[in-house]
C-alpha cells in the first residue's frame, strides 16, 4: 500500500515535471521558421483574447519568451519552474554542481534556508537562486580585492614565464 501511494506521487510529480518542459521538438519546422522571424525582430508576440483583443506582453515576459526560443533553437529543452518549488537535498546539490555532503553542511552552518518534511531536509529553488547569486558575488569582490592587490603591487601587468625547465 504505502508503495502504491510512493508511486502514485512519483507519477503525478513527474507528470508535474513533463507538462512544465518543453522540448526543440516539440515545436514543428515550419513553426520554428515564423520564431525565427520573432528573434530577429521582425514580429513580437501578442496575447489573442477570445473576443479579438490583441494585448501587447510585458517586456519581462517578453524577454523571458525570447530567452525560450533562443534555447530551443540551439537545440536545448527548457524547462519551468516554480520558485517555491521544494528539492531534495540530492536535487539541491546536484543544482549547484555540489556534493550532497558538502550541501548538508552549508545547511548545517545556516548558509542556505531549508525546512523538514518529516526527517528529511527541502529546499526552495528560491532560495538557491539566492545563495547562487550571493556566492558569485562574493567570488567577484574576491577577485576584484585580489586585482586591486596586485594593481597597487605594480606585478598585475608582468608577465612570469611559469614553465619548468627541462628534467624536473
Amino acid at each position: 500500500m504505502v508503495a502504491d501511494i510512493a508511486d502514485r506521487l512519483h507519477n503525478e510529480y513527474m507528470s508535474t515535471i513533463a507538462e512544465n518542459r518543453v522540448g526543440p521538438s516539440d515545436i514543428a519546422p515550419e513553426e520554428r521558421s515564423g520564431l525565427d522571424r520573432f528573434l530577429l525582430g521582425e514580429v513580437r508576440p501578442v496575447l489573442l483574447t477570445l473576443g479579438g483583443d490583441v494585448i501587447e506582453l510585458p517586456k519581462a515576459l517578453n524577454d523571458l519568451f525570447v530567452s525560450v526560443v533562443q534555447a530551443m533553437k540551439q537545440k536545448q529543452a527548457v524547462f519551468l519552474m516554480h520558485e517555491d518549488e521544494a528539492f531534495t537535498t540530492q536535487a539541491a546539490a546536484n543544482y549547484l554542481g555540489v556534493s550532497r555532503q558538502y550541501l548538508v553542511r552549508l545547511l548545517e552552518a545556516d548558509k542556505i534556508p531549508y525546512h523538514c518534511v518529516g526527517t528529511h531536509r527541502r529546499l526552495f529553488l528560491k532560495d538557491l537562486v539566492n545563495y547562487q547569486r550571493n556566492r558569485s558575488q562574493l567570488r567577484r569582490a574576491g577577485l576584484d580585492k585580489m586585482t586591486e592587490d596586485l594593481v597597487s603591487a605594480g606585478v598585475y601587468d608582468r608577465f612570469v614565464d611559469l614553465t619548468r625547465p627541462e628534467g624536473e
